[in-house]
This record gives C-alpha cells, sequence and structure tokens, in this order.
C-alpha cells in the first residue's frame, strides 16, 4: 500500500510502499479516507513528544477516519505501530472504532476529534466549567484556539478573551464568539496591561493554555498577588500544548499569592478514555447542525511530503485524502 513513511525522527515523512497491515485478534482493516495533519503528529515525528516514535520506519497519523470490510464509516484512532492513518489501510482494534454519522463529510470528521476535544475535554473534565464563567484562550488563532473559542461559548462561558498572534485570524474571532481579543504580538509591558484589563472586568476563571512558555508567564505575573490581605478568585489553567515553548519560569509567589491552579491535559492524563467516546458524537452532532466550524483544506496523500512543511495555515486545517 501507498503510506506517509517516516524514516528518522526529525525527518519529513515520504510518500512510499510500505507493507499492507495484517490484523491481530480483536483488530479490524480499516479502508482510510481521510486522516489530518496536526500539531501531535509533527511532534511526534520530530521526537519532542512524550509519546514519539521508537519503531521506525513507521506511518504517520494516530487517527482519520475510514471504512470497514462490512462498509461501516468510522472514526479511529490508537493505531497499532508502525501503522498509522496517512495511508490507504491500517489495522485498528475494533473497541477504537467509533461510527461516524451519515452526512458528515469525511474530511471533517477526521479534522474535528483532535483540536474540538483538546478543549472541549479539559472544559469539562478538568477545568469543570460552570455557565456565566469567563474564559481566556492562549493561542486562540490556531485550529484548536478557534474552536475553543466557539465550545466556550456552548458549553456556557459568558465571556471569552481570545489571545493569539495570528492578526487577522484575531480579528475574525469575534464572529465566532470571542467577546475581546488580544494581541500576543504586543511588548510586555502593553500585554501585561491588555491582560490586567481584560481581569478586571471579569476574572479569567478558566485559562485554555494551547501555547505555554512566555505568553504563559505574562499571564501569571499579571494574577499574581501583591497585597498579602487580598481575597484570591480561583484560575483554573489547563495546559493543552506547548507551541509557545515546553517549559516557563514559575515563581513560587505566583501559585502562594493567587488562586492559580494548574493542570494538564493530553493522551495519558487522568481522562477516561469512554470521555472521549462520549464526547465525540456530540462534536459531531454540533458540525453536523452548523454550530461548530472548522477551516480545512484537502491533499492527496501523494502530496503529503510537501504539506508536512507548511507552517503558516492561518487556522486552517490539513487534511489528507489517500
Amino acid at each position: 500500500m501507498k503510506a506517509a513513511i517516516l524514516h528518522a525522527l526529525g525527518q519529513t515523512p515520504r510518500f512510499e510502499d510500505f507493507p499492507d497491515p495484517v490484523p491481530e485478534p480483536g483488530e479490524v482493516i480499516v479502508h482510510i479516507k481521510a486522516a489530518s495533519i496536526k500539531n501531535i503528529d509533527k511532534s511526534m515525528a520530530r521526537g519532542t513528544h512524550y509519546d514519539s516514535y521508537s519503531q521506525l520506519p513507521a506511518v504517520v497519523g494516530i487517527d482519520g477516519v475510514g471504512v470497514l470490510e462490512d462498509g461501516t464509516r468510522v472514526f479511529c484512532g490508537g493505531i497499532r505501530r508502525p501503522y498509522g492513518m496517512m495511508a490507504e489501510q491500517a489495522a485498528v482494534s475494533r473497541q477504537r472504532c467509533l461510527p461516524v454519522p451519515a452526512g458528515l463529510d469525511d474530511a471533517v470528521a477526521a479534522a474535528l476529534p483532535n483540536p474540538a476535544l483538546s478543549s472541549w475535554l479539559p472544559l469539562v473534565w478538568r477545568a469543570q466549567l460552570k455557565p456565566g464563567e469567563t474564559v481566556l484562550i492562549l493561542g486562540a488563532t490556531g485550529v484548536a484556539g478557534k474552536l475553543a473559542v466557539q465550545i466556550s461559548k456552548i458549553m456556557g462561558a459568558s465571556r471569552v478573551v481570545a489571545a493569539g498572534r495570528n492578526e487577522p485570524v484575531l480579528d475574525s474571532l469575534h464572529d465566532i464568539g470571542a467577546d475581546a481579543t488580544i494581541s500576543l504580538n504586543l511588548p510586555d509591558h502593553e500585554l501585561s496591561a491588555a491582560f490586567a484589563r481584560e481581569a478586571q472586568k471579569g476574572n479569567f476563571d478558566v485559562i485554555l493554555d494551547f501555547l505555554w512558555g512566555h505568553p504563559t508567564e505574562v499571564v501569571l505575573n499579571v494574577l499574581t498577588g501583591h497585597d498579602f490581605n487580598r481575597v484570591s478568585l480561583r484560575n483554573r489553567l489547563v495546559e493543552i500544548g506547548e507551541m509557545a515553548g515546553p517549559t516557563i519560569a514559575l515563581h513560587a509567589e505566583s501559585l502562594r499569592s493567587s488562586g492559580v491552579e494548574i493542570y494538564g491535559s493530553g493522551g495519558g492524563g487522568i481522562i477516561p478514555p469512554k470521555a472521549i467516546f462520549e464526547a465525540l458524537p456530540k462534536v459531531w452532532e454540533l458540525a453536523l447542525a452548523g454550530k461548530l466550524h472548522i477551516d480545512i483544506e484537502t491533499i492527496p496523500l501523494s502530496e503529503t511530503e510537501k504539506a508536512w512543511q507548511q507552517e503558516d495555515l492561518h487556522g486552517h486545517r490539513l487534511v489528507v485524502v489517500p
């Protein structure tokens, strides 16, 4: 079969032949229809993710949409390595296949799960967002960030503050639910003042952080108290991605003098697998109803190598179609 194959960490996957998958007990063969190129796919291929490839060569792509031998259209994740979803076929545990509703485009069904669940699960399981609370989104101009704006509103946030670097996309976020936007291109003193102004309008009850690194340090500094008798409000910060850097400098006083609570959300965390299977049908239902939108661009599998190297996609998700 044809597939996008990674030969060494840090290299770009190449469109080549790869042995057809042979299913093991409990597995099924999936004929793949669409698989999106995500930050996690690139991070694993670079070797910078905690679940990076240890067996190479391997087919990239952690999830996607395909058709089983009986014609059932499914979304699949957790593919047995060295197989992946950027290929013509994959061997997948039947328990990790979830039916895709009729009427939903293959590419949309493949593109939505990872970025949508990256905010859906933290809001429900980690931050436990309550109706009427305020959500700050760091990294709101990316694919996941744009969905986070929409999902926060759907889940009852009364106010959403969106922060990002891509100015054209940032300007468009008001159209999908953002109540205020902050450019992360501002100098630190102006950026701190902008976060402080928005925090004064309403406490940042939940912070969805797709960036980490320096932007997070600026926010934490703003939230740090300077009054021993101050009564702090809760700020539940959920670390989701690290697009701005893998580490931060965290001052002890940031935790002792504020209501900041820091959580993490990712594969291997405490969120139970059943949460994904419960959330995905709801995500797809919202998409079918026109209440949740994702911008996508489809490319043939043969052009994966070229597409893999694209960086500035202005909030669009690339979807590989075999």
